[in-house]
């Protein structure tokens, strides 16, 4: 049971985006977006100036080093300097809280340069159109340990938020957090508890939620014990170019919509990148994500994690759960000890089908569903997938695939029970249920039709001749098929005219992040790059 050239050519020296994006994190001084800095560092004419504009007649003005971040955003002339001779060791909690204090519209507020200590919680309330900034993600880092707070800086509410160029360290519940704003930008900001991943960590990295308009690129994510980077009850995100490192959760979108995920890498965590709608929240579920052109390498940490990502296998490299209107395509998924990619409905978790209505009546009466559907997994390149299978909610799966069978667990797994319930009629009590706006946006548990589907084609298997001696089949698996109460274990190869999952969904559509006047995304600043290409 559940509870105990195809497309190679595209994926263009994927080696060269890790690099890339592990540049940004030495401080390689290129602005946001790689031309122009999200907040104008760069001149009219694409040259520097001190606030951005070009110097007088028409040459470069002079940049003060001191103005400026490692990462190249200039501070304006007005920005506001918190305690600017501290020196490293300082607790400068006093100063923090005096500057973000009723801070006014439009402000910069500037962290000193060094390492200092900061006892409890920054709270910054319905801040407007304001830029927090040190002087890096190494030059400024700012230390919790010790704080009386849960969280280390907390936003609440607020419009155009731009958070960037420092550090946070051992926060003792979440590093940055942001809750009800419009308009959210992280840029190269490091949450981070050192040592081994562990239980006592605090649980959020980089966690907006319920917000809109969220953009978060260029940072760093280290040891979270639920999630480095979390984007929860929100719409309109893109998450780019991040590194993910030893957490429970790389990265995890839930119960959020019109969602990117790309360039990023997601490596050494328990599970690398996760999409959930998750039930009883306030926003009741979401859809339209997009995980493409990742880099998700050995996520095999042991789960140290409660609640929902407590499920997540170690040895996972993406998992959909419980979520519909998900592609997930060009992505380079290498070492993941369980699987590649696994999708699985809700029933994973709780397989008690007849107390779901009353368990879960009120959120699904919103609109959230157990089930997954319309999940395209395409063009995925996979390498050395399954080497050591292991968790507790895949115990049996793991048991069939590789004791009973023999075979490799597959990389590519579906669990397949929701889609064969509804199916059989089992789930039909359920419609009566769904409020009237839910079933307007299509949620029911009919039978499930072809846009319903989830599919999987044109993944590659990308073993090395000398990988292929270890790892022998890279394969497709589906756990339940036409019988819900009976596992098939049906598995077939990736490569190949695969009769598991073989279909096809539409294309979702980009998402688009509106910040400060100036959209952001595949359909924003990064419209010509290639991966928006895909």
């Amino acid at each position: 049971m559940l509870k105990n050239g195809i497309l190679a050519k595209q994926h263009w020296k994927k080696s060269l985006v890790l690099s890339a994006i592990l540049a940004t994190l030495t401080l390689s001084g290129c602005g946001d977006d790689g031309i122009n800095g999200i907040d104008g560092i760069a001149g009219v004419d694409g040259s520097n100036g001190v606030d951005g504009t070009n110097g007088a007649d028409g040459t470069n003005a002079v940049v003060d080093p001191a103005m400026v971040t490692s990462s190249g955003f200039a501070f304006p002339a007005d920005a506001i300097f918190v305690q600017p001779h501290a020196v490293d060791g300082d607790d400068i909690t006093d100063e923090l809280v005096l500057a973000l204090f009723e801070v006014p519209a439009g402000s910069t507020v500037v962290l000193p340069q060094g390492n200092f200590t900061v006892s409890e919680t920054i709270a910054i309330t319905a801040a407007d159109n304001i830029t927090l900034t040190g002087y890096g993600i190494n030059e400024t880092v700012l230390d919790f340990t010790g704080s009386t707070g849960d969280d280390a800086i907390r936003f609440e509410g607020g419009v155009n938020l731009s958070i960037r160029d420092f550090s946070v360290l051992e926060a003792n519940k979440n590093g940055i957090k942001v809750v009800s704003a419009n308009g959210v930008h992280f840029a190269y900001t490091g949450t981070i508890w050192n040592g081994e991943l562990e239980a006592n960590n605090g649980a959020y990295g980089l966690y907006p939620l319920q917000s809109q308009n969220i953009l978060v690129e260029h940072n760093y994510a280290f040891g979270s014990a639920d999630a480095g980077i979390y984007v929860g009850q929100s719409n309109n995100i893109v998450i780019r170019n991040n590194v993910a490192k030893n957490n429970v959760a790389g990265i995890e979108i839930e119960n959020s919509t019109m969602a990117d995920v790309y360039d990023n890498v997601a490596i050494g965590n328990t599970g690398g990148i996760l999409a959930f709608d998750l039930p009883g929240l306030t926003q009741a579920y979401g859809g339209n994500i997009r995980i493409f052109n990742n880099e998700v390498i050995a996520n095999n940490a042991e789960n140290v994690g409660s609640g929902a990502v407590g499920i997540v296998p170690p040895g996972t490299g993406m998992l959909i759960f419980s979520v519909s209107d998900v592609e997930v395509y060009n992505n380079n998924l290498t070492d993941n000890e369980t699987s590649s990619i696994e999708v699985a409905s809700y029933f994973l978790a709780n397989d008690d089908v007849a107390a779901y209505a009353t368990t879960y009546g009120a959120t699904m009466a919103d609109g959230w569903s157990p089930l997954t559907k319309n999940i395209n997994i395409h063009g995925n390149s996979i390498s050395r997938s399954g080497g050591d299978p292991r968790g507790d909610l895949v115990t049996d799966i793991v048991a069939g695939y590789t004791l009973m069978l023999g075979q490799t667990m597959p990389a590519i797994l579906y669990g397949g029970v929701g889609e064969s319930l509804s199916n059989a009629g089992v789930l039909a009590g359920y419609n009566a249920i769904v409020g009237e706006d839910a079933a307007a946006d299509g949620v029911n548990y009919d039978p499930y039709l072809a846009k319903d589907l989830v599919c999987a084609s044109n993944n590659i298997d990308s073993n090395s001749a000398a990988s292929s001696l270890e790892f022998t089949d890279v394969n497709i698996g589906v756990v339940y098929t036409a019988d819900p109460t009976t596992p098939a274990l049906a598995y077939d190869t990736v490569q190949g005219n695969t009769s598991l999952l073989n279909c096809t969904q539409p294309r979702l559509a980009p998402a688009v992040v509106t910040f400060r006047g100036k959209k952001y995304g595949c359909q924003g600043d990064d419209i010509a790059t290639l991966a928006c290409a895909l």
